[in-house]
């Protein structure tokens, strides 16, 4: 199974259109966003979707009540989880985190206990594989966010080989 995972979108309505777009055309089953979505009209875009999304709250998503609000009023198929959310899915034991404590990322990926640990925060794209687990950050739709951190991104994730590849916008 794909499984789309975006990170950090910030209010990028264009390259969250771009994203949802290719979501649909590599026929993602799901999708996962790890927060920092910022204002509840980004959401917009993501009618788009012919898939499920779920997603957590970050440290940086405003009006929270309002997401929650427009996503029930506009009957998307989304649903949201506070700071965490972890789930099964292809026997894949997948938990999702927004990454704004670095430490509780290291626990998530170091415990074993997740076939993928998803995050973001730091903008900075993490691709990586820890003893069995998967550490992901997708990266963010914003182009530049400090020296050295340029370019959107986000992720494609395969279930069934417990791997992600970057996708850049």
């Amino acid at each position: 199974m794909k499984i789309g995972v975006i990170s950090d979108t910030h209010d990028q309505i264009q390259k969250i259109e771009q994203a949802v777009d290719i979501f649909n055309q590599e026929k993602v089953e799901l999708v996962i966003h790890c927060g920092d979505w910022v204002a509840p009209f980004s959401l917009i875009p993501f009618r788009k979707l012919t898939c499920p999304i779920k997603g957590i709250f970050g440290n940086n998503d405003g009006d929270r009540y309002r997401h929650i609000e427009r996503s029930a009023e506009w009957k998307m198929n989304l649903k949201y989880e506070e700071r965490f959310m972890s789930f099964t899915i292809d026997n894949r034991k997948i938990a999702v985190f927004h990454g704004d404590y670095q430490e509780l990322i290291d626990t998530l990926v170091m415990c074993s206990k997740y076939d993928a640990v998803f995050h973001g925060h730091t903008h900075i794209r993490v691709n990586e594989t820890i003893g069995k687990t998967l550490s992901l950050n997708p990266g963010t739709l914003l182009i530049i966010t400090a020296p050295g951190v340029e370019g959107a991104s986000f992720a494609i994730y395969e279930t069934t080989t417990n791997t992600a590849r970057f996708i850049d916008l």
